[in-house]
């Protein structure tokens, strides 16, 4: 029968069958020496007594490291826990908080849950980390692998200052380009709307040149418009008449021509009667809308022009003109009609091979294309036929073609610049490189008289603008460069 006894080092029981009593072992639970007591009769078991194992050295120190495990899972949850209850923490605190959540007013719509997530019975305990207050209400429940953004009571959160989005500048809205006011002929006012500018050609020298002694007299006297609109753009003009000089190229840097001619009468017809007989022309006969005195005048200051002294150039003057325009200078050839064409014909034969002729009854209005001009004021301002643009007709919508006019014909070294109304070369300019040349056919629109009526470059719309433009085209502006 083994013999029960307690160790005593660390009173664990021990039961020995193979020993004798007093016989000395170790205890296998401490390692401590004891001596087999003597045999004791077994007794039964007290119910009523429960005995107590004391659980022996080895067991105690397991069981004291499991506790010292629990207490530090303990303190790492309530880390967790209290990280949990700062914004932004993780989901799954939000869910277990939902319950208590469902109390409070959500301020944001609840997405509805997904019927594989269960919800707590309304009277399930609540664990101690979920009975403190939720830092958020009610959101949508995480799907699990997708996070959901949570909904925040607007109550919770604190406003935030909201940065001012700068409003950004709408550009301007371009106001329609404003009207240039027109004159009384439907042409733009103010000299900004020609071909020059004020004072641009400072000191450019032209001189103006005519064979007929009395040329000066009447239509280019010194109270013509035109030296004053050429003087206002920088222009220094000279006039003369009557026998040319070569040597006044010298000091020129333009030469305007007026051309002359032998104006032969019919036998019997003597310049006074021809004056007579002008005056006894009926009403509306005259040109331009001449009365028969308006028109009377006009006769009698053309023959005093035709009939004085004509110093027709020799071959030493046209030489001298044709080395002046091939040294780049300017030449402006003024003709009209026949016979009032000589120096014109002359030198444009001799320069471009081309021919000036012709009488073509004109005395109409040009209406330029292009300058935005409705039908209606077309025909307010009188215009009768339609012309292209050009340089030379810069600023000018309306322009007088002539009484009775010549053409220039057709010339590789030339082009058109105006048209007459019968569609011939009214205007014409030089192509060719390095040579600035300018041809008019109806000088008579510069012609001046002693009043407004009497005064065709006065009484004729663009005139005076097209003699500025003309001097600045052969100025070079506008016109073809050289080589």
């Amino acid at each position: 029968m083994p013999i029960r006894f307690r160790c005593p080092g660390c009173t664990g029981r021990l039961s020995i069958a193979a020993r004798k009593a007093g016989t000395a072992v170790v205890c296998p639970n401490c390692g401590a020496a004891a001596t087999v007591p003597g045999a004791e009769p077994e007794t039964a078991p007290d119910p009523e007594r429960r005995e107590v194992d004391v659980p022996p050295r080895g067991a105690r120190t397991a069981l004291a490291a499991t506790v010292a495990a629990v207490l530090l899972c303990a303190g790492v949850a309530l880390v967790l826990f209290v990280a949990l209850r700062k914004p932004g923490g993780r989901a799954g605190e939000q869910a277990r908080s939902a319950p208590r959540a469902e109390s409070q007013p959500a301020a944001a719509q609840v997405a509805p849950e997904p019927p594989s997530v269960a919800r707590p019975a309304p009277n399930a305990p609540i664990r101690a980390a979920e009975a403190q207050p939720p830092a958020f209400t009610q959101g949508p429940v995480p799907q699990p692998h997708a996070p959901q953004p949570q909904a925040v009571p607007q109550s919770q959160i604190s406003p935030q200052p909201q940065p001012a989005v700068p409003s950004l500048p709408q550009p301007p809205v371009p106001a329609p380009p404003q009207r240039a006011p027109l004159d009384r002929f439907g042409n733009p006012v103010g000299p900004e709307y020609g071909l020059a500018r004020d004072g641009e050609f400072k000191g450019t020298k032209i001189l103006f040149w005519c064979a007929f002694q009395n040329a000066g007299n009447v239509f280019f006297g010194p109270t013509n418009p035109l030296w004053k609109a050429l003087e206002d753009k920088g222009f220094v003009v000279r006039r003369a008449f009557g026998r040319f000089d070569p040597r006044w190229l010298k000091e020129a840097d333009q030469l305007w021509v007026v051309s002359s001619g032998r104006l032969e009468l019919p036998a019997g017809v003597t310049p006074e009667l021809l004056v007579e007989a002008m005056g006894l022309l009926p009403a509306g006969a005259a040109p331009s809308g001449l009365t028969p005195a308006e028109y009377q005048f006009i006769v009698r200051a053309t023959l005093d022009v035709a009939f004085s002294p004509r110093h027709a150039l020799d071959e030493r003057g046209y030489a001298a003109i044709e080395a002046f325009v091939r040294a780049g200078k300017g030449l402006c050839l003024l003709a009209d009609d026949e016979p009032f064409t000589a120096e014109a014909d002359e030198l444009a034969r001799r320069l471009f091979g081309a021919r000036v002729s012709g009488n073509y009854h004109a005395d109409k209005i040009a209406a330029v294309r292009g300058r935005g001009l409705t039908p209606a004021e077309v025909r307010r301002f009188g215009g009768q036929f339609e012309v292209e643009p050009h340089p030379l007709l810069t600023g000018v919508n309306f322009l007088f073609e002539g009484i009775t006019v010549s053409h220039v014909g057709p010339a590789d070294g030339l082009e058109a610049a105006l048209a007459a109304s019968d569609g011939k070369t009214l205007l014409a300019v030089s192509k060719v490189p390095g040579r600035r040349v300018v041809i008019d056919c109806g000088f008579t629109r510069y012609c001046h008289g002693p009043t407004e009526r009497t005064s065709y470059i006065v009484k004729t719309p663009g005139t005076v603008r097209l003699g500025q433009n003309v001097a600045a085209y052969l100025a070079g502006k506008g016109a073809p460069k050289g080589p």
